[in-house]
């Protein structure tokens, strides 16, 4: 299915809405690509790195006369956005958004979004610890997946041009509740970013200079935007709560048989997270 929007708004043209600018652009699914940041800097790289076609730093005016609405920035300013934006938005209006948290921000954008507009929450599973516009590339979503929210409430002609959109885009695409996709992600993603800050924190910064690449690898992730992930932990408290205590517990049992020297215990643990680790594509 072919799609092509007149105006395509991405609010936040740094890695993720920059590069869905980009594949837009490519594409040629958009015929304008208007970038909206608070500051010209940002604006001017992603018009350096052709991810956008006219940049702006006023949100309200650029969203008057949008059909897609793509909210590209941290999980905490997306209510912020949707509110002050709302009762600007024109009839038939999509608007997406590609936080990491799914729940919260579903909920309040059916309610606070008029009848007439169509929101639909994605969770593209791509990315890197490099943040910014000038990061941005049109490979980035190649072959990775994206979750798409759907509810009772979701508009089924929107979510259609939204899961078609990232297929598009790159992704391969599941339709999934909010809530199931937060207890997801904060197993798979939200909790293995905490344990790598944790771990690198338990490390004495002497001892950094004998890391090798094992190491570097395992905490690859450690240096994410702080204040994105802030974000990310607040948002998705509970699920990632649950997701901590469960972490706690695994770890727990590898101490008690180390400590009670349990070797048969321990190496009966090791063989079969290998084997649970092996079976991952």
């Amino acid at each position: 299915m072919k799609i092509k929007f007149k105006n395509v708004v991405i609010v936040g043209p740094g890695l993720i809405g920059g590069s869905i600018g980009l594949v837009l652009r490519k594409q040629k699914m958009a015929e304008n690509i208007i970038g909206v940041a608070r500051h010209k800097a940002t604006l001017l790289k992603a018009k350096k790195k052709e991810s956008i076609i006219t940049g702006v730093t006023d949100l309200k005016k650029a969203v008057a006369d949008a059909d897609l609405v793509v909210l590209a920035t941290p999980v905490m300013t997306i209510k912020g956005i949707l509110s002050s934006i709302s009762h600007l938005l024109k009839k038939d209006c999509i608007v997406m958004d590609v936080g990491s948290t799914k729940a919260e921000i579903v909920a309040y954008a059916e309610n606070v979004l008029p009848d007439n507009v169509y929101f639909i929450g994605t969770h593209p599973m791509a990315g890197s610890e490099k943040a910014g516009a000038e990061f941005a590339s049109d490979a980035l979503f190649d072959d990775s997946i994206c979750f798409i929210t759907k509810n009772s409430k979701s508009n089924r002609a929107a979510l259609t041009v939204v899961t078609n959109l990232w297929k598009m885009l790159g992704a391969r695409t599941v339709l999934i509740d909010p809530k199931q996709h937060d207890d997801i992600v904060a197993q798979i993603s939200h909790l293995p970013h905490l344990v790598s800050v944790a771990l690198v924190d338990s490390i004495s910064s002497g001892f950094f200079k004998f890391a090798a690449s094992g190491f570097k690898d395992t905490t690859r992730i450690a240096a994410g935007d702080p204040q994105i992930w802030r974000d990310i932990s607040f948002s998705n408290k509970e699920a990632i709560l649950n997701a901590i205590a469960n972490f706690e517990k695994k770890l727990a049992l590898i101490k008690k048989a180390i400590k009670n020297n349990q070797k048969q215990i321990l190496v009966r643990q090791l063989i079969n997270v290998k084997r649970k680790r092996d079976s991952l594509k």
